[in-house]
């Protein structure tokens, strides 16, 4: 399994549809539903205004993306408004993932530079502005589907600057990141990754620092704890995920977990429970 695909079976993205149709007057993110966002504009024209940046005029068919809901608002530029599609979208669960983390704060991308999503994106939106049974789980399907496509070209054009998706679109670097994902309990020193990508200790070391902002220790250990969430989260024992995380016991781990998000693990799942909706 390559890379991406670990990445993704852990940290899967998700899509909650919030609106489909025409937006004939200004909207703000302050009234969508928690979480990142995803608008595609399929016609008409708009004024994207958000967070250090100048007003952008869009007016073509656009994908906006905002991965963790940087405030924004978006105001229609024509009496006949635009037609949308809107969905709150999320990387994994519980905490900011490192694929959240490694995607720009804002990405605006025309989707006519988006060639082999086309196929996908004329179904999606001809699902989003018909009336079909089902609509609403067909369309969810559909926008995870295009935010993986998403993803794939952005690790195969490079449009990450940093973090894992960076990683990715290094050959070298993926093969060690590669390994890391399918075995993360494995006693990985910089040494032994630096082999797993054919490069010398120190210039993996380096080029793993200016790829991902982090030490290759550093990364892993930010995997190792994007997986031991998800498995607390899943019911597993303290014990039983330290041990599968490649740690000597329940105590080493919770000094790194600690670290990584100044909680203990049992007071980050009390918050976590506390804070999921009844």
């Amino acid at each position: 399994m390559d890379p991406l695909s670990v990445l993704l079976a852990h940290t899967a993205p998700r899509a909650q549809l919030f609106f489909t149709g025409n937006l004939c007057q200004h909207s703000h993110s302050q009234d969508y539903p928690a979480g990142g966002h995803l608008h595609l504009l399929r016609s008409g024209e708009l004024t994207l205004y958000h967070e250090g940046a100048e007003p952008r005029v869009l007016a073509e068919q656009t994908l906006i993306l905002f991965p963790g809901g940087l405030p924004h608002r978006m105001e229609p530029r024509q009496l006949g408004g635009c037609d949308l599609v809107c969905a709150a979208i999320s990387f994994g669960q519980g905490i900011a993932s490192p694929l959240q983390l490694a995607l720009p704060d804002v990405l605006v991308l025309p989707l006519s530079e988006l060639p082999t999503l086309a196929p996908l994106l004329t179904l999606l939106f001809d699902e989003a502005f018909s009336n079909h049974y089902g609509q609403e789980p067909v369309l969810t399907r559909l926008l995870e589907t295009l935010l993986i496509l998403l993803l794939r070209h952005m690790v195969e054009l490079g449009l990450c600057q940093q973090g894992m998706l960076a990683g990715l679109s290094d050959p070298r670097l993926a093969r060690a990141i590669a390994a890391m994902h399918l075995r993360s309990e494995e006693g990985w020193t910089v040494a032994t990754l630096a082999q797993e990508a054919g490069m010398s200790r120190a210039r993996f070391a380096a080029h793993v620092q200016v790829q991902t902002g982090l030490s290759p220790l550093g990364y892993l250990t930010q995997w190792r704890m994007q997986l031991a969430c998800q498995q607390l989260l899943a019911g597993e024992s303290i014990t039983q995920v330290a041990l599968g995380a490649g740690y000597s016991g329940s105590i080493a781990f919770s000094r790194a977990f600690e670290r990584e998000f100044g909680l203990s693990p049992g007071r980050w799942l009390k918050a976590q429970k506390s804070a999921t909706p009844k």
